[in-house]
C-alpha cells in the first residue's frame, strides 16, 4: 500500500503552496493599521475604574493614596497596548483605568490612559 501521492500530483500541490505563500504578503501590506491612536480610545471592560497608580516594589502599589497589592498575574498596559515591566515605572504617578480581582480585591489590571482617554468622563 503505498501512502505517498503519485508524483504530478505532488508536484501540483507544491506548486499551488508556493503561489499560495506569495500571494500572502501582497494582501498583508494592504490591511490598515489600527492603534490606539487612530482608533480613538480603546475598549476597557466595564467593571474597570479609574485612579491613580503609584508603583511601588512590585507587588506592592499605591492606589488612590491607598497601599494595595497586586495580583501574580498583574498586568500594565501602554496607552499603545502593550504590556509594560511594572518595575521599571517604580515611583512614577500613572492615570489608569484599572481593574480588582474579585476575591482578593488586590489589582489585576491597569491602562495607562492617553489624554484624549483622561478627557473623558467615567459613567
Amino acid at each position: 500500500m503505498h501512502r505517498c501521492l503519485p508524483l504530478p500530483l505532488s508536484r501540483a500541490f507544491a506548486a499551488s503552496c508556493v503561489l499560495l505563500a506569495a500571494a500572502l504578503p501582497a494582501q498583508a501590506q494592504n490591511a490598515p493599521t489600527v492603534t490606539a491612536a487612530t482608533a480613538g480610545t480603546r475598549n476597557f471592560p466595564p467593571d474597570a475604574q479609574r485612579g491613580k497608580l503609584v508603583i511601588g516594589t512590585m507587588p506592592e502599589v499605591t492606589l488612590n493614596g491607598k497601599p494595595m497589592r497586586t495580583t501574580p498575574g498583574f498586568r500594565l498596559f501602554s496607552t499603545e497596548g502593550r504590556l509594560l515591566m511594572a518595575h521599571t515605572l517604580a515611583g512614577q504617578s500613572l492615570l489608569v483605568n484599572y481593574q480588582i480581582e474579585p476575591s482578593t480585591q488586590w489589582l489585576h489590571a491597569a491602562w495607562v490612559l492617553t489624554p484624549q482617554e483622561a478627557a473623558l468622563k467615567r459613567p
